[in-house]
């Protein structure tokens, strides 16, 4: 809580840059940096900071998704039936309808999360469990060109909205048992693909055009070799919806499961995993989707990697350069992964803005800023970032310095013409560092010269 009591936080968990990110200023440590940061979260009355250090704990889980391989997995490709449970918690509650009325789909709609959001998903296989889990280092191109395991055809017409183009990447990287798919754009088209079995059970055909995309075809089927085509198409927007835009969104139901709502919580979850919140065995007239589609594109993830002949290749195969991913940042703010900051330098100079806006209008220097690095924000100072930039909410990376108690950054934003006197919901860079007692920084702050 700030002076003024309002709560507020600099962007939204996940708007971390996503990556390998390795901070490790010349003139600190990034493990005493990490210990730092985390002090002051604990210790903070602001939810600003407590928002940061969260960020920070996602950047570090995010740092086993694209970066530099770990100890390696043996993931095993199979169309075989594996031998899987899932344990419901003891006393799963009752199973209700949420009635047409009550719902924006117009139908009846099942909550299975009081099973969904209560099992854990093992195996006897321990193949399963480490098919399950390799998908974080994973890219895709492995399943580019393979054949589903059911080979049927559908033709339909589903439209999803895109910022420019859907770059190839990740659409969506299993990190649990309970997650049961993996989804992949790669050369025009969509690739889903069972976690446990590392199988591929559809690939969906794109055309692009302005500003969205249309797929016009699919191959295979998603859950069994005789489910109806309604129930294939219907199941990849799910997949898309749910696990890619994060939605909440009826899973399709098969025929038969009306009379006996715990066995049909249970096939949810053996189908679709602890992301299925809803389901229905009923049609509904599919409303467009809000949020534009978008992929952990290749570029990010070589950006991710520290890999420049990588960001060559994808940068020469016409991926925009200011391209947003998943989570809403582009490769310039995942370039704060490199260690160097080569690759910062690199995406500059073959045209990247330098103040690109991630989708909640923060610069790279913002999160240079909140990621503490001193190198970083120089070197983006020094290729032209706006010290003035405001973000979607009107906080500027000054405004981020003052509160994290960063005296050497605030000192190089003040040198660089950053603005003190600038109110974003009621809050200056003096009034966040006075609520957090940082008495240093007031005072660079009150005379700044």
């Amino acid at each position: 809580m700030s002076a003024s009591g309002r709560k507020r936080t600099f962007g939204r968990p996940g708007s971390w840059p996503g990556g390998n990110v390795r901070l490790r200023p010349k003139t600190v440590t990034r493990s005493r940096q990490f210990q730092c940061l985390k002090a002051n979260a604990e210790s903070a009355t602001s939810s600003n900071l407590k928002a940061i250090w969260n960020l920070i704990m996602v950047w570090e889980r995010l740092k086993g998704m694209f970066g530099s391989q770990g100890k390696p997995t043996t993931p095993v490709p199979s169309s075989a039936p594996t031998r899987a449970e899932d344990k419901p918690a003891p006393q799963v509650p009752d199973l209700n309808w949420i009635e047409a009325t009550d719902n924006p789909w117009g139908v009846r709609v099942l909550d299975v999360r009081p099973v969904t959001l209560t099992m854990l998903s093992t195996s006897q296989d321990p193949q399963c469990a480490t098919n399950a889990i390799s998908f974080e280092q994973d890219d895709g191109t492995g399943f580019i060109g393979k054949a589903p395991v059911t080979e049927r055809n559908v033709e339909t017409s589903l439209s999803f909205p895109v910022d420019q183009a859907l770059s190839d990447g990740v659409l969506f990287a299993p990190r649990a048992m309970e997650h049961k798919w993996a989804l992949f754009f790669h050369q025009g088209e969509i690739i889903a693909v069972r976690s446990w079995t590392r199988a591929v059970m559809l690939v969906a055909r794109v055309e692009t055009h302005d500003r969205h995309i249309e797929i016009t075809s699919i191959r295979g089927t998603l859950c069994a070799p005789d489910e109806t085509p309604e129930f294939t198409v219907s199941g990849l927007d799910y997949l898309l919806r749910s696990h890619v835009l994060g939605a909440i969104y009826p899973a399709p139901l098969p025929p038969g499961f009306e009379a006996d709502l715990k066995a049909a919580a249970m096939w949810c979850m053996s189908a679709f995993g602890n992301l299925a919140q809803l389901a229905t065995p009923y049609s509904f007239t599919r409303p467009d989707p809000e949020r534009p589609l978008r992929t952990h594109s290749l570029l990010h993830i070589a950006v991710a990697r520290g890999q420049p002949e990588a960001v060559d290749a994808c940068l020469r195969s016409g991926m925009p350069i200011d391209a947003l991913a998943a989570d809403g940042l582009a490769p310039l703010h995942w370039a704060l992964a490199a260690q160097d900051g080569s690759i910062i330098s690199m995406l500059l100079d073959r045209g990247a803005s330098v103040d690109v806006r991630s989708d909640q209008g923060a610069t790279p220097l913002m999160n240079a800023v909140q990621a503490a690095s001193v190198e970083s924000t120089t070197l983006l100072l020094d290729r032209g970032a706006d010290a003035n930039a405001r973000d979607g909410r009107g906080f500027t990376a000054l405004h981020r310095a003052a509160e994290m108690g960063l005296a050497d950054i605030v000192r190089l934003l003040l040198d660089r013409g950053a603005t003190v006197e600038v109110d974003a919901e009621g809050h200056t860079p003096r009034s966040l560092a006075e609520g957090r007692a940082r008495n240093g920084i007031l005072a660079m702050l009150q005379s700044p010269g």
